[in-house]
């Protein structure tokens, strides 16, 4: 009976949204940890105070992923099914694994995809995300489409200029290569 009503306090704390401002605050929190150690000065005034919110900041993060595992147990698959929970559970397993020398930078680097959870904390950037990963198929015809068009004007750039500007339409490769830099913005006021 105990247990069972702690699993149901740990499910009320979970679901709140107080549980979900709390992480969101804690990553914007992380954030700025990360942004202020661009600077060397505060680096080297505070810096094991960046240190210490970094650590404090993980082991929440670790908390938060016990509870919500805690809350949907002993059915495991609840929680590691849902793949923004995985995703959660990823990044938090990448911060633990210890690097010293070379990979300590990628430790850093590491740090820094904590802050891509608000992705996963925020209902409207999940479905964002999960919209843009549905379209990720039909990219392929966006991309024949936009093939087609480019070579048709690159044809047509060809036959109209490369009498007068040999140097960006000489050739189709040359004018695929300009109408690319013009559709950039990559030094397009040369051409």
């Amino acid at each position: 009976l105990l247990e069972k009503n702690m699993k149901q306090t740990v499910q009320r704390l979970v679901a709140h949204k107080v549980f979900d401002i709390t992480i969101i605050v804690l990553i914007l929190i992380n954030a700025l940890i990360l942004g202020l150690e661009t600077s060397a000065n505060i680096v080297a005034s505070y810096g094991q105070w960046l240190e210490w919110g970094h650590d404090i900041i993980l082991v929440l993060f670790i908390t938060e992923a016990v509870l919500k595992i805690t809350a949907v147990a002993p059915r495991w698959r609840a929680y590691f099914g849902d793949g923004w929970n995985l995703f959660d559970f990823s990044i938090i397993v990448l911060a633990v694994i210890p690097a010293p020398g070379q990979l300590a930078m990628f430790a850093r680097l590491a740090r820094l995809v904590r802050v891509l959870r608000l992705i996963s904390t925020i209902p409207e950037l999940r479905l964002i995300v999960e919209t843009l990963v549905r379209s990720i198929p039909s990219m392929g015809h966006v991309l024949l489409l936009m093939s087609i068009i480019f070579y048709i004007y690159a044809v047509a750039g060809y036959h109209m200029f490369h009498e007068h500007d040999p140097t960006h339409w000489r050739s189709l490769g040359i004018s695929l290569l300009t109408l690319f830099r013009v559709v950039t913005l990559e030094d397009w006021t040369d051409v």
